[in-house]
């Protein structure tokens, strides 16, 4: 479902997805602004730090136009955004589309290192339930 250039295997990936007004213009970098920076302040600062010391992702700048949330903005296209961060042992992107009237998030990660192997599943679980909980609430939002 996703070209992949650089040659990266994902060894997790996971696809949701929100109805969405038709009438919604947002770009998909709206949408993945409105998605995670757009949540309750109390669990962007839960983001923040279990991306950071959790999962020991780089992030960049929060306040930067080529990131959200710190994660950088490798791609941007008419009908997605893609958006990757690193640590020292996985390599994750998420990818939002926003086309018709579905919103969807997709995360690919990559293990970096076989650590990743025992570290991600558990992650993978919260993650798994707060995403589309997100996209929900953001589809639901009024547009900035």
């Amino acid at each position: 479902m996703f070209s992949n250039h650089d040659g990266l295997h994902y060894d997790y990936t996971d696809h949701f997805e929100a109805p969405i007004a038709t009438a919604d213009d947002r770009t998909p970098e709206q949408w993945a602004r409105a998605v995670f920076e757009d949540a309750p302040g109390p669990l962007r600062g839960l983001f923040a730090s279990s991306f950071r010391y959790g999962l020991g992702l780089r992030l960049g700048p929060r306040s930067s136009p080529e990131h959200v949330l710190g994660w950088e903005i490798i791609d941007r296209k008419p009908d997605s955004i893609t958006v990757e961060s690193r640590s020292w042992f996985l390599t994750s992107r998420l990818v939002f589309r926003a086309q018709g009237s579905r919103l969807t998030q997709s995360t690919l990660v990559h293990y970096d290192k076989r650590i990743a192997r025992v570290l991600w599943p558990p992650v993978s679980i919260l993650h798994r339930q707060i995403v589309p909980w997100l996209l929900r609430r953001a589809a639901r939002g009024s547009r900035r």
